[in-house]
């Protein structure tokens, strides 16, 4: 059975054992190797593109590089099609469509305006109420000042 996106991420969040890893490529390869291999938890996300190019390269010339690469692909592999046949069992699809309407009449509730949730978050700001005869006094004088000289045309 197929799934939407909302679906997917519904699935996701309700039950983590079901999502699944990114397709293999060879950046996911190399980054897995520096964490076993290497030692290196995590890659930091303000690494230079030169920094990434010299890991790359140095784990691209390592010998045990290909074999790893290979079976990280086949276990990747390997996982998404367990995903996917635990996807397509009736009784796990069962399962998913209550949770499905469960969390999606939850998320159609949320979406509905609350009045209280908007007073609320404009309660502790302070609302300036502008005075339609202050703000616009110049307005009120040109419109008097007009009107003053169409009534004086008209009498004469």
């Amino acid at each position: 059975m197929k799934y939407s996106k909302k679906e997917l991420y519904i699935i996701q969040k309700k039950r983590p054992d079901l999502i699944r890893k990114p397709d293999p490529s060879t950046n996911t390869a190399i980054i897995a190797f520096l964490r076993k291999y290497n030692g290196v938890s995590q890659i930091p996300r303000d690494i230079t593109s030169k920094e990434w190019i010299t890991l790359r390269q140095q784990t691209l010339d390592n010998r045990d590089f290909p074999k790893f690469q290979t079976d990280h692909f086949n276990e990747v592999i390997e996982y998404n099609q367990k995903i996917d046949k635990k996807l397509e069992d009736p009784e796990t699809q069962k399962e998913l469509d209550f949770l499905i309407k469960k969390y999606a009449i939850t998320e159609r509730i949320r979406l509905y305006i609350n009045p209280l949730y908007l007073y609320t978050k404009y309660k502790n700001k302070k609302i300036r109420i502008k005075k339609f005869y202050k703000i616009n006094l110049p307005i009120w004088i040109w419109i008097v000042f007009y009107a003053l000289i169409v009534l004086i045309i008209i009498s004469l």
